[in-house]
C-alpha cells in the first residue's frame, strides 16, 4: 500500500460488530461514515472497497488493470477456484477463460429448443405449487424453481433434480467450509481437505457417467462440452466439463432462485403493479413484468460484490492503488445510492420503460464488462416468465405473519431474506384464498 493510499480512510470494525452486523451491513456503514472509498479492516489485510459509479465507470474504462486472481485465500473468488478449478465463473484471466467463455455463452441462450421449455414448464410448476402449498419454504420453492429451469438443458434426462438437488446443496455447504476453513489453513491444505475430496468423488459419480454415455449432439450443455473437450481422451479435460457443467449450475439456481424469492417479496407490496403485468399480458406484451424483474434485481441484488486485484499501480480519485491490492466493487451501494436514483429505496419499476438508457455503471446486477454474466438474458427471461404466470393467476399480498425483520437482507454466498416469508394468494380466476408458504 503506497504512502499516498494510505490517505484514504480506514474503518476497521470491533469483531463483535463484525459477527452481529455481517458484512453487507459493515460496508454501508463504513460508506456513510467514511466516504464511497475506504479500506475495511485491519490495516495489514484490509480491502478497498470502491462504492461509487465513478468507480465503476472507471473499471469498464480500464478493464484490463482489474484482474480476477487472488492469492488471498478468504477470497470468496479463490474458495470457488478450489471448488471449481478453471471453471468459467472462477478462472484466471487468459486463453483458457476465455475458451470457457466462448464455449459456454451460446449454450446459455434462452432460445435454446430445452432451456425454453424448461423456463415454460418450470413456471406452470410454480404455478401448481402455489396453488396447493405444502410445508415447504418460499425459499427452497423458488431455488427448485431455478433447478427446473435449466436441469434437462445443461444435463439432459440423465439424472434426476432429486441427484442435482443433492449436489448443489453439497456445493453450498462445502463453499461455507472451505471459508470458515481459510484462515487458518493454507491454499494446499485446503485443496486436501477432506470435505472437499468427498465433493469431488460424488460429483464424479453423478456427473462421470453421464460424460461416458454422452453422444455426438449440440442438444444439451454437457453433450456440447464434450463435443468441444473430448474428455473421454483427457482426464483434464473431464475435470474441465465437470467443473464448467457446476459452476453455471451453481450460478443458474442461486442467483436466479434467490433473484425471484426478492421479485415476489416486492412485487406482494405492490399489487397495482400486478395488476399492469395483467393488463399488459392480455396483449401480448411483457414490459411491465421485465421492468419489475430489473427493479427487484436493483433494490436487491443477489450479488452485493464483486472483487478484483489491481493489476499496475493505479490512480484513483488522486491515490495512487498499488498493483495487487484487493478492490471489492458493490452493485449493491451503487443502486441504493440518491446520487445515482431518485428515491433509490423506493421500489419503482417504471424507472425501466423510459426509452432513455440507463448507464452500465448505475445498474449492474449481473457485474458489468467482459467478466458479466453470461447468462444474464436466461436469467431474465426465467424470471419474467415467472412475474407473467403468477400475476396472471394470482394476487399476491404479503402475510401479517412475516415480521419486518424477515424482509432485511442477509449476506451468505448471495443476499438473501434474513427471515421466513409468507405470502397470502388470491385466485384471479376462482376468487380463493391460500395463507401460503413461508
Amino acid at each position: 500500500m503506497s504512502n499516498n493510499a494510505q490517505a484514504i480512510p480506514f474503518f476497521t470494525p470491533p469483531s463483535i460488530q463484525y459477527a452481529q452486523l455481517g458484512f453487507l451491513k459493515i460496508a454501508e456503514l463504513a460508506c456513510r461514515q467514511k466516504g464511497d472509498k475506504v479500506w475495511i479492516g485491519e490495516k495489514e489485510d484490509a480491502v478497498l472497497l470502491l462504492a461509487g459509479a465513478r468507480h465503476i465507470r472507471l473499471l469498464i474504462e480500464q478493464e484490463s488493470q482489474f484482474v480476477k486472481e487472488f492469492d488471498h485465500l478468504s477470497s470468496a473468488s479463490t474458495i470457488g477456484r478450489i471448488l471449481l478449478g478453471q471453471s468459467l465463473t472462477t478462472s484466471k484471466e487468459g486463453e483458457e477463460w476465455r475458451l470457457a467463455r466462448k464455449l459456454t455463452t451460446p449454450l446459455v441462450n434462452p432460445k435454446t429448443a430445452l432451456l425454453k421449455q424448461g423456463t415454460e414448464l418450470s413456471a406452470r410448476w410454480l404455478l401448481n405449487v402455489l396453488q396447493n402449498p405444502a410445508q415447504i419454504s418460499l425459499r427452497e420453492i423458488c431455488l427448485h424453481w431455478a433447478l427446473m429451469c435449466v436441469a434437462e438443458g445443461f444435463f439432459g434426462q440423465g439424472i434426476s433434480l432429486s441427484q442435482l438437488n443433492t449436489l448443489i446443496d453439497h456445493f453450498r455447504r462445502i463453499y461455507l467450509q472451505l471459508i470458515i476453513a481459510a484462515p487458518t489453513s493454507d491454499y494446499e491444505e485446503l485443496c486436501r481437505h477432506p470435505a472437499l475430496v468427498a465433493f469431488r468423488q460424488e460429483a464424479e459419480s453423478l456427473l462421470g457417467p453421464l460424460l461416458n454415455d454422452a453422444k455426438p449432439g449440440n442438444t444439451t450443455m454437457l453433450e456440447r462440452l464434450c463435443q468441444a473437450l473430448s474428455p473421454e481422451a483427457n482426464p483434464e479435460a473431464r475435470e474441465r466439463v465437470i467443473n464448467l457443467l457446476l459452476g453455471n449450475l451453481a450460478a443458474s439456481v442461486d442467483n436466479t432462485g434467490i433473484a425471484l424469492l426478492w421479485s415476489l417479496t416486492h412485487l406482494s407490496q405492490h399489487p397495482h403493479y400486478q395488476q399492469a403485468v395483467r393488463e399488459e399480458t392480455a396483449h401480448g406484451k411483457r414490459n411491465m413484468a421485465s421492468a419489475i424483474v430489473r427493479e427487484s434485481l436493483r433494490l436487491t441484488p443477489v450479488t452485493a460484490f464483486f472483487e478484483r486485484r489491481v493489476a499496475e499501480n493505479l490512480v484513483v480519485d488522486g491515490h495512487v492503488i498499488t498493483a495487487g491490492t484487493r478492490v471489492l466493487f458493490s452493485p449493491w451501494l451503487v443502486h441504493r445510492n440518491p446520487a445515482c436514483w431518485a428515491e433509490p429505496l423506493c421500489f419503482r419499476p417504471e424507472r425501466f420503460l423510459s426509452e432513455d438508457k440507463i448507464a452500465p455503471e448505475i445498474f449492474l446486477p449481473f457485474s458489468v464488462g467482459k467478466r458479466n454474466c453470461v447468462g444474464m438474458t436466461l436469467a431474465l427471461d426465467q424470471l419474467t416468465t415467472a412475474v407473467v404466470t403468477l400475476c396472471e393467476n394470482f394476487q399476491i399480498s404479503l402475510s401479517p405473519s412475516t415480521s419486518p425483520a424477515a424482509l432485511t437482507p442477509l449476506f451468505e454466498l448471495n443476499v438473501v431474506p434474513r427471515g421466513d416469508i409468507s405470502f397470502i394468494l388470491g385466485s384471479i380466476h376462482n376468487a380463493e384464498l391460500n395463507d401460503c408458504i413461508r
